[in-house]
């Protein structure tokens, strides 16, 4: 996870970020977004804001045409001393913390920037219906939802503003990386085949740790050998089976997003500049690796072979499912939308076709088709319905329940064990190799953009 995670905040009081109800996929207490939550300008006891720095509004950095202030730095540096105090995590050396912080305001608003020279713009509405959306998941009503932030002295004209910017650099994401990049044919047939090679329907995977020592790819003199040399501490560490979570409470700048623990990884989710290490490095063995971000320093805790619904010959579980989805719009609120849908459900259960209903309400492409999403298979859908669908029997029909898209009804039709057909590899191979490609199109990305723009830091 990131060192300093968005809405971390809505984390510490178990509220649903904006990146769920976005449906950016992130690991727990991160959003897959830049979404910073800001607090007032006081300081936790021993935090080491002066009185000076609390009261004079100064500007510690020039990001182009926008500037970042010394009481705007404060109030995110506030935030994660507050989340680190409340998780008994002990608080790094303050200038550190504080160049960490700094560093990603200064990207949050490059890339805001960006996205405006591009057009892109967030409507009121679009911000009312995802602070809608974020109430709703939490089952709060928005006014309750407000209330809680200002227990946390995040006033909810700060909450929008930085709802608005999460939104703007998802939208600059999506259209400057995701929409980019590309899969040939060719790429699906090596990878097929690179499977295929003495793995008999299963795949290789990895578990294993990462570090990342950030310093710039200019560094020089004492700034890069202080990173190389903490990048050796950390491996020795490492050596010695020192865990991940002991490693972090000594050296909590080491928390940052993409990090730690990584978990079991087929070899192209992982990124190139590691997978020969992983792949050929023995268990237990450690390595550091440069790039353009700083030293990683890894570790391999094992190897498996795993089947993956979709890219082999092994049987697996799929669904014939079918849905009705209502989705919340300018015009209709959420609350208007379960309203409609429960409304729905009940002609359902009194014996109304459901595919006839679903014709008549769903507001999807399976609409024309009765709601029918035909054969689905593990990791189709996303995991908010993955989940309850899972739990109905043949032909049960769920509640009313919400994903990202909006409001559903489902109804499972049958079940099947049956292994992948050839296109269905071809597509579960595709979707691999782009989610690969556009995780690191991205850091390249914001490389560039770090490159390109005119930073002055005044601290």
């Amino acid at each position: 996870m990131r060192f300093f995670p968005k809405l971390m905040i809505l984390a510490v009081m178990g509220i649903t970020t904006l990146a769920t109800a976005q449906g950016i996929k992130v690991k727990p207490e991160t959003t897959k977004g830049k979404l910073s939550t800001t607090l007032g300008a006081q300081s936790l006891p021993g935090s080491g804001s002066s009185p000076e720095e609390a009261g004079v509004d100064g500007i510690v950095a020039i990001v182009s045409s926008d500037i970042v202030t010394r009481g705007e730095l404060n109030r995110q540096l506030a935030t994660i001393e507050r989340q680190m105090v409340r998780k008994g995590v002990p608080l790094p050396e303050r200038k550190e913390l504080q160049k960490q912080v700094l560093d990603r305001i200064i990207m949050d608003k490059a890339q805001i920037l960006q996205a405006k020279e591009v057009g892109i713009r967030i409507d009121e509405a679009q911000l009312d219906q995802t602070i809608d959306r974020i109430a709703q998941q939490n089952n709060m009503t928005v006014e309750d939802f407000l209330a809680k932030l200002r227990e946390d002295s995040i006033t909810p004209e700060r909450f929008r503003e930085e709802v608005r910017s999460e939104l703007t650099i998802s939208r600059l994401k999506e259209r400057e990386v995701d929409n980019r990049v590309q899969v040939s044919e060719a790429e699906i047939d090596t990878f097929l085949t690179n499977r295929a090679k003495g793995e008999k329907g299963n795949r290789p995977e990895v578990n294993w740790i990462q570090f990342l020592i950030k310093v710039p790819q200019t560094a020089t003199g004492k700034p890069l050998t202080d990173a190389q040399k903490k990048a050796e501490q950390i491996q020795s560490a490492l050596k010695k089976g020192l865990s991940v979570e002991d490693i972090q409470k000594t050296n909590p700048e080491l928390v940052i997003e993409g990090t730690g623990q990584m978990g079991w990884k087929s070899f192209q989710e992982v990124p190139t500049l590691f997978s020969e290490f992983l792949s050929n490095g023995e268990v237990e063995g450690t390595a550091i690796l440069r790039s353009p971000n700083g030293f990683h320093v890894l570790k391999v805790l094992g190897r498996r072979q795993s089947s993956t619904a979709g890219l082999d010959q092994t049987p697996v579980t799929q669904t014939n499912a079918r849905h009705i989805l209502i989705r919340a719009t300018p015009d209709v609120s959420p609350t208007e939308a379960r309203r409609r849908l429960n409304a729905a459900l009940e002609q359902i259960r009194a014996g109304t076709d459901f595919a006839l209903l679903a014709k008549q309400y769903s507001q999807d492409g399976s609409a024309a088709k009765g709601g029918d999403l035909g054969w689905l298979y593990p990791g189709d859908t996303v995991p908010e319905f993955e989940r309850i669908m899972n739990d109905l029997r043949p032909g049960q029909v769920s509640a009313v329940f919400e994903s990202r898209f909006g409001f559903h009804v489902v109804q499972v039709l049958e079940r099947r064990q049956q292994a992948a057909s050839s296109d269905r590899q071809r597509f579960a191979a595709r979707q691999a190799i782009r989610q690969n490609k556009m995780q690191e199109s991205y850091q390249e990305y914001l490389r560039q953009l770090r490159d390109r723009t005119f930073v002055e830091i005044r601290l």
